[in-house]
């Protein structure tokens, strides 16, 4: 489900139950997750998983009543069709070689997850880049830092990247071309990798910048 469908999702199972529910959204809905067919005598057919419902004539109605809610919920619920509140949050990555921090989009106010990268290796208490060696031929463990990043990304939905810089000095090019070779899954999740001035912006700015991406 993109944004607004998952939007419409979440109204038809909203309590109390909603009186404002539009028949094109809902529509877009059911074209997102089944089967749709209009019949000759203005009805529409909906199949979800096996199972099909017929409303009658919602053209003539722009509005869903009650009972066409609850009719919905229940199609939903027998289909098996999985629950918005079981979809992973779509979450905002914002990285640089001193640390991770992962917010969720879709609360007010949301406090970051924060990820330092170390070295398991006991060269250092944390490594935060190659400079930060002595020994500037040793590199950072990026494995182990982008494995933690990873972890906390797991049930992410969606995945926006933020990071600053290019190339090897960009901490978020690095994880980007190391996702697909260890977690391809998880990387068909990323929908975009965004260069931003990390060190101007606020945790606020980060995360209405990436609600404003993901609305789109």
């Amino acid at each position: 489900m993109n944004t607004k469908t998952k939007r419409t999702y979440d109204q038809v199972f909203q309590h109390p139950i909603t009186h404002n529910l539009e028949w094109r959204d809902i529509r877009a809905l059911f074209e997102t997750i089944g089967d749709v067919e209009d019949e000759h005598n203005g009805n529409l057919k909906v199949t979800l998983g096996g199972h099909a419902v017929v409303f009658q004539s919602p053209r003539a109605n722009d509005v869903a009543s009650v009972d066409q809610v609850n009719q919905i919920r229940h199609l939903l619920e027998s289909s098996g069709t999985k629950k918005s509140k079981d979809v992973g949050p779509q979450l905002l990555l914002v990285i640089d070689h001193q640390e991770a921090r992962i917010f969720r989009t879709d609360s007010g106010g949301s406090i970051p997850e924060k990820v330092i990268p170390y070295d398991p290796d006991g060269h250092r208490g944390h490594v935060h880049s190659a400079h930060d060696f002595r020994d500037h031929n040793e590199q950072p463990n990026h494995d182990a830092y982008f494995e933690v990043i990873s972890e906390n990304l797991k049930d992410a939905e969606k995945i926006l990247i933020f990071g600053s810089g290019v190339g090897s000095s960009s901490a978020m090019d690095l994880f980007v071309a190391w996702l697909p070779e260890h977690h391809q899954k998880l990387s068909d999740r990323v929908i975009g990798a965004v260069i931003v001035d990390q060190s101007h912006l606020t945790e606020g700015q980060l995360l209405a910048k990436a609600k404003e991406i993901y609305s789109q």
